[in-house]
């Protein structure tokens, strides 16, 4: 997000991954679901919660702002290219 504010686009981080909400837990543990539910389909549904994927995509992605992505296409151009410098430099950025 900083490499993007240096290079003059806006963005954030988006989304923390929603399965990992706490309130999915406290529903899962909760007196109306244990007793509409059997313990293993509550199990087996805590197990299918696990997105690894979806996890890295939420730590890894930027979300541009809507008014960024209705700008000309010659701004769009320069995301593109703000992109690219970043992506180059990538492991220096990371060094820090």
């Amino acid at each position: 997000m900083k490499a993007l504010s240096a290079e003059g686009i806006p963005a954030s981080a988006g989304y923390a991954p929603l399965n990992k909400e706490p309130f999915i837990q406290q529903t899962l543990r909760s007196r109306g679901y244990r007793g509409s539910y059997s313990a293993e389909r509550l199990a087996r549904w805590e197990e299918q919660n696990h997105c690894p994927a979806n996890d890295q995509l939420c730590e890894d992605g930027a979300w541009l702002y809507q008014s960024v992505l209705l700008a000309k296409r010659g701004d769009m151009e320069q995301i593109a290219e703000a992109v690219r410098k970043i992506q180059a430099n990538a492991q220096l950025l990371a060094k820090g």
